[in-house]
């Protein structure tokens, strides 16, 4: 899902764009901890965001921001961003289909179906995603899709669901308790909240810091710890009801670096096992990361509460 040769071009589009669209921190932007609100320790910096852990929660944030308008122009007019959905994900859409986007539907309409039944109705935040459409219109467990903006503020006109999805959404917004109330504005009460993103506690962004080639800083503001998004989801009036970390790609892209860098320097133990020439160790261990809620790739769902708490 990562090829080498595309991910290598979009990574140079990323630089271009953040400097000729102006999308690079500004001094007197900076920020609290998104999730809990506490200071930060500075932890590495990554083409030219700061990225800071969190002293309360050991969530990931980068601050200073970019100016907001800088930012939405990245994502809109960028090179970058247009080059991943046109290239990456057109060369990759087989194998994510396979691996993450069938498994992760059948996860949604599992789910969706045994805490709330059929006949539901679903909205997708970020835009619409024609091949989710699809695989969550061909379940019983939805009668009615729809997608909606995290930008849009207002209540008004917002489409009202029993299930909202914000996939690879809620690490790429500058306010994340602002996108968190879209997301409840949106959700029925008792209706359920589907997240995947980055972990700010996973193995691959621990280990590898500045060097983690998936972490993208206009695309990846904030990781969140688990602790992280229990602070953030009770502010925003939801409570989470599960939480997991399925990513399959960490011992791979950590060995992957260590490759590219052979001066790169591990703890003996985790560099022998991800150095490993033996397949099925590496997949033990990444089972290991997975179990233990270590991987990068983190999935969750949330419950909306009758009652939305107030605006910090």
């Amino acid at each position: 899902m990562r090829p080498a040769d595309l991910v290598d071009q979009y990574l140079v589009l990323v630089e271009s764009d953040l400097q000729v669209l102006h999308a690079l921190p500004q001094r007197g932007r900076e920020r609290a901890c998104p999730a809990c609100a506490q200071t930060g320790t500075p932890a590495f910096e990554r083409m030219g965001f700061a990225y800071l852990a969190c002293d309360g929660c050991a969530s990931l944030f980068a601050s200073p921001l970019p100016d907001p308008a800088a930012l939405d122009r990245y994502h809109r007019d960028g090179h970058a961003e247009r080059y991943w959905r046109e290239h990456v994900l057109t060369a990759t859409a087989a194998v994510r289909s396979r691996y993450t986007r069938g498994p992760r539907v059948h996860w949604v309409t599992g789910t969706a179906t045994a805490r709330l039944g059929t006949g539901l109705t679903v909205c997708e935040l970020g835009g619409p995603n024609p091949l989710d459409r699809e695989l969550l219109m061909d379940s019983a467990a939805f009668r009615s899709y729809a997608s909606a903006s995290l930008a849009e503020g207002s209540p008004h006109g917002a489409p009202r669901a029993d299930v909202v999805l914000a996939f690879e959404a809620l690490e790429r917004v500058g306010d994340l308790s602002q996108a968190l109330r879209r997301c409840r504005e949106i959700v029925r009460p008792d209706g359920l909240l589907f997240v995947s993103t980055l972990s700010g506690t996973g193995f691959e962004v621990r280990l590898l810091g500045a060097r983690m080639r998936s972490l993208i800083p206009p695309v990846h503001l904030q990781l969140l710890s688990r602790r992280g998004w229990l602070a953030a989801l009770e502010r925003a009036g939801f409570g989470l009801l599960e939480y997991s970390t399925p990513g399959a790609l960490d011992v791979q892209a950590v060995a992957d670096a260590c490759r590219r860098d052979p001066n790169a320097r591990l703890p003996p133990i985790i560099d022998e096992l991800v150095r490993h020439d033996d397949d099925e160790v590496l997949n033990a261990f990444q089972e290991v990361l997975q179990q233990a809620g270590l991987s990068a790739h983190v999935q969750f769902v949330a419950a909306a509460r009758n009652a939305v708490c107030p605006e910090d």
